[in-house]
């Protein structure tokens, strides 16, 4: 009669383990969905920054100096660009937009007049001096 006894016992907590692993994989479930959910949300919002450029003001706006020097990163100027109102998202996004631009790895030193009513794809030929529209006279 004990081994019947410990059989029964011994099923019992089959059936408890076989349970809980199934509830822990359900619940390793939900948590990979609520990562994705929030990696595409964090990856969409990113991606609505970068290729939707909007001007800080529209109109005349206001113009505003600048200025590049030699040991400036991207980051250092989309944080300057930032600071001065000329752009309202992150360096990381200003980073990414002078990326995927014709002008990657063209920005040069120098004192520029920016503008507040510019997107992003408007500074950056200034910042490269392909555009010397807003490049201060000397």
């Amino acid at each position: 009669m004990a081994k019947a006894q410990k059989r029964k016992k011994d099923a019992g907590y089959r059936a408890a383990v076989k349970g809980a692993r199934g509830v822990l994989k359900i619940l390793i479930y939900i948590c990979l969905a609520l990562f994705l959910v929030f990696l595409g949300s964090r990856a969409y919002t990113l991606g609505y920054q970068v290729f939707n450029q909007q001007p800080m003001e529209s109109g005349e706006g206001r113009e505003i100096t600048v200025t590049v020097t030699d040991d400036m990163s991207v980051m250092d100027i989309g944080e300057m660009l930032k600071e001065r109102g000329l752009i309202d998202t992150s360096p990381l996004v200003f980073w990414i937009q002078e990326f995927l631009s014709e002008y990657h790895n063209d920005i040069l030193p120098g004192k520029y007049v920016l503008n507040t009513n510019q997107t992003v794809d408007e500074m950056l030929p200034i910042l490269a001096q392909a555009d010397t529209e807003g490049e201060e006279e000397s």
